[in-house]
């Protein structure tokens, strides 16, 4: 995307996945990267090699997510090496999949600590130096599980929906400064889970009115238009990218038209 060349971006949760591709697709761009990751630090690290090859900068840093600190640190971390923040990308999150009834207040508290605290830390640190810099944008990836539900995804659930409230409001309170903010809600994204769950991608496809799962590189196609000068006036916007899934009624019942149709 034009105009995002030197510009400094943090992607947390950057080591694979939708992520991976988010730091693919900025460092094409021009963009100075620093990419955080816990368990997938291994892939962050592989992608960081392989980025440089190609004369990207590019730094990664371990952080564990369930300690909202963590997640400044990683923006100190930016502002360290590179000296200003341009672009936060809070990505890292957590699927928990379990019946409500079956969970635990401590499990609970790791799913909205990476999810939803560490988002509002990291934001929070971010958005000063943005303010003083003038400019800035905050990209929140959250789900389409915020807007539309199923069993098992009630706390993740409420995570996401968290993510999609404070964004839109912090957009109000930071807009006057030259920040943006906005979320975009991916849709099933085909990643490396699919294939540890023995998830199909083609049953999951045809569920989807496009008829086919989403990429991760169609994740970060969004996140660098977000980025770039081109969206300066869009913010407090959630941006489903779903192959239109959250478009489509769920209880698809079709009558005929006539005197009598109900």
């Amino acid at each position: 995307m034009a105009g995002l060349k030197g510009r400094v971006a943090v992607v947390t949760g950057g080591g694979t996945g939708i992520g991976a591709g988010i730091v693919r697709r900025l460092g094409a761009d021009g963009c100075r990267l620093i990419v955080s990751a816990s368990h997938s630090m291994a892939g962050a690290d592989q992608l960081r090699d392989e980025l440089r090859t190609n004369g990207v900068e590019i730094e990664t840093v371990r952080a564990d997510l369930r300690d909202p600190d963590a997640a400044r640190a990683v923006v100190a971390t930016a502002v360290e090496t590179y000296g200003r923040l341009d672009i936060l990308v809070n990505n890292a999150g957590f699927t928990l999949d379990e019946a409500f009834l079956s969970g635990t207040t401590e499990r609970w508290q790791d799913v909205f600590n990476i999810n939803l605290m560490s988002m509002l830390a990291g934001s929070q640190d971010a958005a000063r130096h943005m303010v003083e810099q003038g400019s800035g944008r905050i990209i929140n990836i959250s789900s389409v599980h915020g807007m539309v539900h199923m069993p098992g995804h009630v706390i993740y659930g409420a995570t996401k929906g968290g993510i999609n409230g404070f964004t839109r409001a912090l957009a109000i309170e930071l807009a006057p400064h030259g920040v943006t903010c906005n979320v975009i809600a991916p849709g099933a994204i085909q990643v490396d889970r699919y294939a540890s769950q023995n998830l199909d991608p083609d049953v999951i496809g045809a569920a989807i009115p496009m008829g086919r799962v989403g990429q991760p590189s169609e994740i970060a196609a969004a996140v660098a238009y977000l980025a770039s000068d081109e969206a300066a006036y869009v913010s407090g916007e959630i941006l489903y990218v779903d192959g239109a899934l959250t478009s489509r009624m769920a209880l698809d019942v079709r009558v005929e038209s006539g005197p009598d149709a109900v």
